[in-house]
């Protein structure tokens, strides 16, 4: 395995495990606090956290293409409508439920977005999306009536 497949491993976990953190912190968060300074709070932290990260890839981007249109309409709808908005969804659901029983909807998020690129994009959907979309909705059945 090479350096770049190791870093991406690693940057998963690290992923995993914050947004696992995330969930429980959110959970704690007095309610007295809305979900939208909540969720300002949690994306100003990342990006504070990940701009040092970023600032080395820049340099791959031509200078040319950061003034395109196209490209700060994709930037503002992944900041605003992706992460802001989902956040948002999310953290409005923590404090509804717990974080182990909101975690559990988590796990629909790739049968979600695949529907939604068949739905939208006219994305083909194999066998093992199927497949996989079973074992979710198993996995997610089971935990539900192992809690009760």
């Amino acid at each position: 395995m090479n350096m770049s497949g190791k870093l991406g491993g690693i940057s998963l976990l690290v992923a995993a495990l914050t947004w696992a953190l995330m969930s429980v912190l959110v959970k704690r968060v007095p309610s007295e606090y809305s979900q939208i300074v909540v969720t300002t709070y949690s994306i100003l932290v990342a990006l504070i956290v990940l701009t040092p990260f970023v600032l080395g890839r820049l340099s791959a981007i031509p200078v040319s293409q950061l003034g395109h249109p196209a490209i700060w309409g994709g930037v503002l709808y992944l900041g605003i409508v992706s992460t802001a908005g989902g956040f948002l969804l999310w953290n409005r659901g923590l404090q509804m439920l717990n974080a182990s029983s909101g975690g559990i909807f988590f796990f629909f998020q790739p049968v979600v977005g695949t529907l939604l690129g068949w739905l939208i994009l006219g994305e083909n959907i194999g066998i093992t999306f199927w497949i996989g979309s079973i074992l979710i909705l198993s996995g997610v059945v089971f935990v539900i009536y192992e809690k009760k």
